[in-house]
């Protein structure tokens, strides 16, 4: 199995990930994180789910979400570790563009989300 990952965006930039097994010990720092099925013929992989965390480690304990990607053939997270924020946001748009990951619904601000559920803020989101 591939130890990395590297994805064109819509921008066409390459980003780099590190694909770890979900029991890995996660850093506590900021990162842009997918989870990921091997692809075709076992080459490549699948991103399943794409999102950004200002705490990897802490984000990744019990993920709503992982369960999910396992029935879907997740066996792996791809990391791409990145202390600024708005290159995170760069990153996850730039690749949610070009990927399209199927368990991405319409595009919500996941770390405003992490942000508000810690400091008890109800985030209600309009159309």
């Amino acid at each position: 199995m591939m130890a990395e990952a590297i994805f064109r965006g819509i921008s066409g930039r390459l980003h780099r990930f590190t694909a770890c097994r979900p029991q890995d010990a996660f850093a506590a720092g900021p990162a842009v994180y997918c989870f990921a099925r091997p692809g075709p013929a076992g080459r490549g992989w699948t991103p399943l789910f794409l999102s950004r965390t200002g705490n990897l480690a802490k984000r990744l304990a019990g993920h709503e979400q992982w369960e999910e990607a396992q029935l879907l053939g997740a066996t792996h997270v791809l990391v791409h570790q990145q202390d600024e924020r708005d290159v995170r946001e760069y990153v996850e748009a730039d690749l949610a563009q070009s990927l399209r990951p199927v368990m991405n619904g319409p595009f919500l601000d996941a770390e405003l989300e992490e942000a508000a559920s810690e400091a008890g803020v109800r985030l209600v989101w309009a159309a």
